[in-house]
């Protein structure tokens, strides 16, 4: 039988009854849920906005999930209660969980323990909730799918949002020349992060600026991104975040990095390392928005800087 902080029977979640806009989310008490073996249940003290809970409250993979769908991906909070088994004790701060079936935006959430670390006491719960979704995805895409070396010319589309921040920071620490597009607003934040080139996505002139490209990321189109083909060198990858990219021709690679693929794996180590190069200073998770239960739909529909948090 799992321990037990609070009896209290009913919470508060944000779901889903059909898939389809963000007038679909509606805030209701629900029953608190109980871990089973191997489970805990965490009082959720910040949630993460990322692209995919919106592709699937519209039905991505639809297919997969049962209605009603208690929405949000990661998350960061206590532990309030351990089913039998589970390898984190009471009253532990933690955070993770990454596929979208953790049920983040709610006031509890049950999870399988193995896809959850300990939150290091220099990391707030705000970065340690924006981290797991797009820390991992920014890390597989650089470091294990992408193999990043010194001297070689990374493209991050996006550079400015949730995946692109981090990932723009991965390719400078492994020594790339990174040029990362973003609106004329976010080059200044661009930079910072340490980006060597800044330029405009919205530029029509933007594919003449592009050249020799060894790695190209991109957190924005998969069409755009087919439009890049021939900015990157022979052996050179292409990875799209959202969507499966168009073939590629011969020569180079294109393949898509989903949040599927970036769970595989180990995932609680994974989430350790991000954590202690946040806590650390040596990675930098910008939270510039946060939002309630009740405004899920708008954090859901705004694009900002960086992340976006829901408290709950």
């Amino acid at each position: 039988m799992p321990s037990a902080a609070n009896t209290e029977p009913m919470m508060r979640a944000v779901q889903l009854d059909a898939w389809g806009g963000p007038e679909r989310l509606v805030v209701r008490k629900v029953e608190r849920p109980v871990p089973g073996a191997g489970q805990v249940r965490v009082r959720v003290e910040a949630a993460s906005v990322n692209a995919v809970d919106r592709r699937v409250r519209e039905g991505y993979l639809s297919g997969r999930f049962r209605l009603p769908y208690t929405a949000g991906s990661d998350f960061s909070g206590i532990v309030e209660a351990v089913g039998e088994g589970a390898d984190l004790p009471l009253g532990a701060a933690v955070f993770g969980a990454l596929w979208p079936t953790s049920g983040a935006y709610a006031e509890y959430s049950v999870v399988d323990a193995t896809l959850l670390a300990v939150k290091p006491d220099g990391l707030g719960f705000d970065q340690a909730a924006a981290l797991p979704v797009a820390g991992v995805t920014a890390w597989v895409a650089v470091v294990e799918d992408g193999q990043v070396r010194p001297g070689q010319r990374v493209l991050v589309q996006g550079a400015a949002g949730g995946v692109g921040h981090l990932a723009v920071q991965f390719a400078k620490q492994r020594g790339a020349h990174v040029i990362g597009t973003a609106s004329a607003a976010n080059h200044d934040f661009v930079r910072a992060l340490g980006a060597d080139e800044v330029l405009d996505y919205r530029s029509p002139d933007l594919p003449a600026l592009l050249a020799d490209l060894d790695l190209v990321i991109d957190g924005v189109s998969a069409t755009g991104l087919a439009a890049l083909y021939p900015k990157i060198t022979r052996g050179g990858l292409a990875l799209s975040l959202f969507d499966p990219p168009m073939p590629p021709p011969s020569g180079i690679r294109a393949r898509l990095v989903s949040t599927a693929t970036v769970a595989d794996g180990p995932l609680r180590p994974r989430l350790s390392s991000l954590a202690r190069l946040v806590a650390d200073r040596q990675l930098t998770v910008s939270v510039t928005a946060s939002y309630g239960l009740d405004e899920v739909a708008t954090a859901q529909e705004t694009g900002v800087r960086g992340k976006a948090v829901v408290i709950p």
